[in-house]
């Protein structure tokens, strides 16, 4: 610092020698008025250019504009001005007698004592400090010091707390610059490695920005208005109609602020290519909420799609193939629940359940080779699902949910992760109900003769010697009338009597016999199944009204019609009827049913009494079989009889205990259209 050329140190230095000899400034400034050119230091080197005025001195230093500090060798403060009291608060009086460690933090002793020796050799110390104000603040300050060779401290002292916020704010404002710069950087990084298409556009709709994906995705960019928009070929992938300019997401976003999320698009490349796409768009506003431009984004599904839509193709074929199979599938999850089934399956069981493996008691099956009922447990699924089993041709009977029932070939398999994880299990089941009724008629066809050699060699025998012993009967009638004991006509009425029983006896060895050749012998014609309830009733009528024994018959008038061999199903109604009449106690009561089911058209016959034993249920059906403790005098052969009627008709016949009755006997016969089925076409459903 300098005035009228010369350092302001020589200024201060002249007051310096005065305050040694204990003379005020004041008094020191007056004492040397009008020696001019005095040299008031006692030293040779005092600055020529000093003022005349000692006051003009005294004025200088008061009224300097940065604060003047003087201290002993000590460090205590002998002098400072206005300027410097006004920076720290204090008045002249408390900073007299104050050290200058008293103004310094902690940090600072040590600094300052590295200072005083720099500054002992001669040096100005410049540094910048903080110096403690009165209220407790500190205050920033840049300090011109030194130390003259009587030891005293000169130092003058500038407020740059302005300064400190100035570079303090222009620090920060270099720094947010550079956060920025650093942002954008990151922000363009980003940009450009986003897989997505990003499009930047003004408000007119040119593409003022875009990343490398936008170009991969549509080969290309074009640089166009809203206007020009048709450049760009898409379609609306649901309904493949056209998008026309104005219809874009960016469109409508620069012209009616409107945000789109996720539309999906089929688009047509710069290249020629087709590509599908998602495309979102919304607006960009400005601080008056004004759109002034907009931002489109574009994913690439095209692969996806693709994958999807070969995936859907390959669901449809393994669905088809699926529903077209002739053998039953069944489909089960992790815990052994049926989800899903095809319709052979449901077909061979006539219905499905959709249960776990607890509820497979639903599900009713025997093996085949020992008639042992199945538990729920035992079934193919369940041990698949259980243990990770494979179960390979088992032969079971099954009993289907409308109560016929069929025999099957049943197969069943775990299906496994990657891992070997059991996630589900599918089985199959094989109707071979038309084939094992085939093998067991063939292996029956030898026992079947030899039976009907033994019916006609036993059961003819005794009509034959009837006729025999009734036609010398009437030979010795006719020779000797007077004496006879019987009259003629009573010998004719025995022998007609005999001759029909042979005669029936000689039908149902035709019906068995005519019934093993199959469909040929049928003859087929439409009926209603409640006439032939009404017919068959009738006809059993006559007999009735001499028994104790009543005949209710329950068909509805809407029924189906089936197609059939009228007489033969007349038949085997009369079959049924008749061995309900032998076999109902009296009085009693015969009941015969009609009505609709999913395989075709239930017939049903119960007469009340005791219960038969489970056992003779199915035996029932077997030639030449007879209930014990009943008139014996047929050949048993007539539900054996209705068996085969029923089956040649595609149909099926069993017997079934019912609550107050003592047997009801069910056969099923498949409505008009379907007469006859092959073994995969039976109605039928699913075994797990």
């Amino acid at each position: 610092m300098h005035v009228n050329g010369a350092p302001v140190y020589a200024y201060i230095a002249l007051a310096t020698e005065t305050f040694r000899c204990g003379m005020a400034p004041q008094a020191w400034f007056y004492a040397h008025i009008d020696k001019e050119d005095a040299d008031v230091t006692g030293a040779s080197t005092a600055p020529e250019t000093c003022p005349r005025s000692s006051v003009e001195l005294l004025a200088l230093l008061e009224h300097a504009p940065d604060g003047i500090f003087i201290a002993d060798s000590e460090g205590c403060y002998t002098f400072v001005n206005e300027a410097g009291c006004r920076m720290l608060g204090f008045s002249r009086e408390e900073m007299t007698g104050k050290t200058m460690v008293d103004l310094l933090t902690a940090d600072d002793v040590e600094r300052l004592r590295k200072a005083k020796a720099l500054m002992s050799r001669g040096t100005t110390h410049v540094a910048e400090w903080s110096l403690r104000r009165k209220d407790g603040s500190w205050l920033a300050v840049e300090m011109s010091a030194k130390i003259l060779p009587d030891g005293q401290w000169h130092s003058i002292v500038r407020d740059i707390s302005a300064r400190r916020v100035n570079e303090s704010e222009r620090e920060a404002l270099l720094q947010q610059a550079k956060v920025i710069r650093d942002s954008q950087r990151l922000h363009r990084a980003v940009f450009d490695l986003l897989p997505v298409g990003v499009w930047i556009a003004d408000r007119t709709g040119r593409i003022v920005d875009n990343n490398p994906a936008g170009e991969r995705i549509w080969c290309g960019a074009r640089y166009v208005p809203v206007e020009e928009f048709e450049q760009y070929k898409g379609w609306w992938l649901e309904s493949g109609k056209p998008i026309a300019a104005e219809e874009w997401a960016l469109a409508r976003a620069l012209q009616k602020g409107e945000t789109s999320i996720g539309e999906l698009i089929r688009i047509q490349c710069f290249d020629g290519t087709f590509k599908t796409i998602i495309n979102s768009a919304a607006p960009l506003r400005d601080e008056q909420g004004e759109v002034c431009g907009a931002i489109v984004v574009n994913e690439d599904i095209t692969a996806l799609v693709d994958a999807q839509e070969k995936l859907r193709a390959n669901e449809h074929l393994l669905r088809t193939v699926f529903e077209l199979l002739p053998v039953g599938l069944w489909i089960a999850d992790r815990k052994g629940t049926i989800t899903l089934t095809n319709p052979a399956g449901d077909r061979i069981w006539q219905g499905t359940r959709y249960v776990g493996p607890e509820r497979f008691g639903e599900y009713k099956g025997w093996w085949l080779d020992t008639g042992e009922a199945l538990k729920p447990e035992d079934w193919g699924i369940a041990r698949a699902i259980r243990s990770g089993q494979t179960s390979r041709s088992e032969l079971l009977r099954i009993q289907c949910f409308d109560g016929s029932f069929k025999t099957v070939i049943n197969w069943a398999a775990p299906i496994r992760t990657e891992k070997g994880d059991v996630i589900g299990a599918i089985a199959v089941n094989e109707d071979i109900t038309f084939l094992q009724h085939t093998q067991e008629q063939l292996r029956a066809a030898v026992r079947d003769r030899e039976d009907i050699l033994a019916v006609v060699t036993h059961d003819l025998r005794n009509p034959i010697a009837a006729i025999l012993a009734t036609a010398a009967t009437i030979d010795k009638v006719t020779r000797n009338p007077l004496h006879a004991e019987v009259t003629t006509r009573e010998l004719t009425d025995a022998l007609r009597t005999t001759a029909l029983r042979m005669s029936g006896l000689v039908e149902d060895l035709l019906a068995v016999t005519m019934i093993q050749h199959g469909r040929p012998m049928l003859k087929l014609e439409p009926v209603a199944p409640t006439e032939l309830a009404i017919k068959a009733a009738e006809a059993a009528r006559a007999l009735l009204e001499e028994t104790d024994l009543t005949l209710e018959v329950r068909a509805g008038a809407d029924l189906p019609v089936l197609k059939v061999d009228v007489e033969r199903i007349l038949r085997v109604l009369a079959n049924l009827l008749d061995n309900a009449r032998k076999y109902t106690p009296r009085p009693g009561r015969i009941l015969m049913c009609a009505d609709s089911v999913s395989g075709g058209i239930r017939f049903s016959v119960a007469n009340s009494g005791e219960p038969l034993p489970a056992e003779q249920l199915e035996a029932m059906f077997q030639r030449f079989w007879q209930a014990a403790s009943v008139d014996r005098s047929g050949a048993g052969l007539g539900l054996a009889i209705c068996r085969s009627i029923v089956e040649a008709h595609g149909g099926s016949i069993w017997a079934e205990p019912a609550q107050g009755e003592r047997v009801r006997i069910c056969f099923v016969l498949p409505r008009s259209g379907s007469t006859i089925l092959e073994a995969d076409q039976r109605p039928q459903t699913p075994i797990p």
